[in-house]
């Protein structure tokens, strides 16, 4: 599964090691919590998988691959509900 940024005109701030992102288009302020933010700061230079981003995850946040990707499930479903990221399916 790839993961890939909106191609919207979006503003970011880092608040406290979370980011808060302004979505011009649905005129929302999104605060993203720790593991959308990391998947937030993975996706910054273009598309990644799930399978790159787990253990990242699991290694940034000291937790096993299975939580990791846990995580990672509840930051997507952020991301894409937010309009803030896109999901290609394999």
């Amino acid at each position: 599964m790839r993961l890939e940024r909106v191609s919207a005109s979006l503003t970011e701030v880092e608040v406290d090691g979370e980011i808060a992102i302004y979505h011009p288009v649905t005129d929302a302020v999104v605060l993203l919590n720790p593991s959308a933010s990391a998947i937030w700061r993975l996706t910054a230079d273009g598309p990644v998988t799930v399978e790159e981003v787990v253990p990242l995850l699991a290694e940034a946040f000291g937790i096993d691959p299975a939580e990791a990707r846990r995580g990672v499930a509840a930051g997507i479903e952020v991301l894409v509900d937010e309009q803030l990221l896109l999901v290609d399916a394999p």
